[in-house]
């Protein structure tokens, strides 16, 4: 089967909130073409803070300069303002959204970290084809960080704290079919819902209603949060010690779900395939990283050479008038 052939799943992000702060970068390609790349960190919430890798071309296919790109060279500029310049009420507001596929998702990195044998994964969120848009109409209480995904579900375990007890959610894991053929890993917790009017355990409609290898679209907020808590220790002499405690969330909460069935179902053994397409991507990754540590072994290898003959073959400028012993290499500390 052509890796291109399963069918792209839904992989919708929507984050509307400010600008905490930005890394971005302009450049050009070797056509000289301009685009900006890097992140932006989003304060979503009052302790959600979204990262959101970004790389965008100046201009679309009809050669006109596309609405994303001149935002984020506003923010980049400095035309608009983080929360590291002025204070949350000043800073830039901004909504990332999209439609018909061409929306901010989640999109897994597989890089070797320096110094290390083995390539490793994270899954992050991506600005992608999607939009950002400057509303300096957003207030706190429109901050928000949502998904819409669906997702081959292959299994579904009870969350456990620290001490293995259950918690009560369930953490549901699968694959999402993404461009290209290939797949990345999610996984979603679902717990007690609240509605407008009652509460309800989706945990446990999760438990009763859903099989492994069924097709399932899930919605849901972004949790990914650092909650700080200071509390003060001690005072009885002057003042008291205040200490920090920061507690890291990232969590995707699911409220609501959906059965997919017919044409859209994925099947087994598609999932099977885009699974070996995606490991074809990570051995691809590794064979390059160990190919350029090579290549720089060879090159520090080559200069340390080099360097040694330099100073093997460089007349030496010291005299032995005051040197107890001859046998000294000029390299050689003598004691």
């Amino acid at each position: 089967m052509a890796k291109n052939e399963i069918r792209q799943a839904l992989n919708k992000i929507e984050v509307t909130g400010v600008v905490k702060e930005h890394k971005l970068n302009s450049g050009k390609t070797k056509d000289g073409d301009k685009y900006i790349n890097g992140s932006l960190v989003i304060k979503a919430g009052e302790f959600t803070e979204i990262t959101v890798k970004v790389m965008v071309s100046e201009k679309n296919s009809k050669g006109k300069v596309k609405k994303a790109y001149e935002n984020l060279e506003k923010i980049l500029k400095g035309e608009v303002k983080t929360m590291t310049e002025v204070s949350e009420e000043e800073a830039a507001k901004v909504r990332l959204w999209g439609n018909d596929g061409f929306t901010p998702q989640f999109r897994e990195e597989i890089y070797k970290p320096e110094n290390a044998t083995e390539v490793v994964t994270k899954i992050g969120i991506d600005l992608g084809f999607g939009n950002i848009t400057l509303d300096n109409n957003v207030n706190s209480e429109d901050y928000k960080a949502t998904f819409d995904v669906e997702m081959f579900v292959v299994s579904v375990e009870e969350e456990l704290n620290k001490n293995d007890e259950e918690t009560g959610r369930v953490i549901i894991k699968g694959w999402v079919p993404v461009y290209g053929g290939s797949v990345i890993p999610l996984e979603i917790k679902a717990g007690i819902v609240e509605d407008e009017e009652e509460e309800f355990d989706f945990a446990e409609d999760i438990r009763n209603n859903i099989d492994l290898e069924s097709t399932l679209n899930f919605w849901g907020n972004i949790d990914f949060k650092a909650i700080v808590e200071k509390t003060s220790k001690g005072g009885s002499l002057g003042k008291a010690k205040v200490e920090e405690k920061r507690t890291y969330i990232h969590d995707l909460v699911a409220v609501g779900g959906d059965f997919i069935e017919g044409e859209d179902e994925y099947d087994i053994e598609d999932i099977k395939q885009a699974t070996i397409e995606r490991e074809n991507k990570k051995q691809e990754v590794q064979d390059k990283a160990e190919n350029n540590d090579k290549s720089s072994s060879k090159k520090s290898s080559s200069i340390a050479n080099k360097r040694a003959a330099t100073r093997n073959t460089r007349p030496s400028s010291k005299t032995n008038k005051n040197t107890t012993s001859s046998n000294n290499d000029d390299d050689e500390i003598p004691f």
